[in-house]
């Protein structure tokens, strides 16, 4: 069984047994419930602190509706995108290669933007800027791609609060 906790505290007692004790939601709440007495063996590892999902939605759906004020559609969305992470300063790659590696890239990296052409041996080579994507930051790096989303969105005249309530609420 896997299941995500937070909260680890370690208690030693007097006679040297050590406790550990974490929350847990209910549904892992139940699973361990239905475990049998006996020995096990328990693997810890942190996660490192991601995005949540929350965060995720709210930022696309800024992007949708930037896209819908500026163009009337989301067909830019990727470009938009592209942009704003380069705004926010999120860690990117630079790749050299040929025009025709551009598929191969957008396999591995959710943005990739052509910043800079030049010959190479007589032959057509681009400078690409790669981007991870948000499924690849930590909380840390998406509430600062969130911040300048929000700073470009409310500078379009976007209600940025109402998306936020709505994608943050408490369900």
């Amino acid at each position: 069984m896997k299941l995500s906790a937070k909260g680890l505290r370690i208690k030693i007692s007097d006679t040297g047994i050590v406790k550990l004790t974490f929350e847990c939601s209910r549904r892992a709440l139940e699973a361990l419930q239905k475990l049998k007495e006996g020995d096990y063996e328990i693997s810890i590892t942190q996660e490192r602190n991601k995005r949540s999902h929350a965060q995720n939605r709210y930022l696309w759906e800024l992007i949708g509706q930037i896209c819908m004020v500026e163009d009337g559609n989301t067909s830019g969305d990727m470009e938009l995108y592209c942009r704003l992470l380069e705004m926010a300063s999120i860690k990117c790659v630079y790749m050299l290669g040929l025009p025709e590696i551009r598929d191969e890239l957008a396999k591995t990296f959710r943005a990739v933007k052509v910043v800079d052409d030049r010959m190479y041996n007589g032959r057509q080579m681009y400078m690409y800027k790669c981007y991870f994507g948000s499924s690849h930051l930590d909380t840390k790096e998406m509430a600062s791609l969130i911040d300048k989303t929000i700073e470009y969105a409310e500078g379009v005249g976007i209600d940025t609060e109402y998306w936020k309530e709505k994608f943050y609420r408490e369900k």
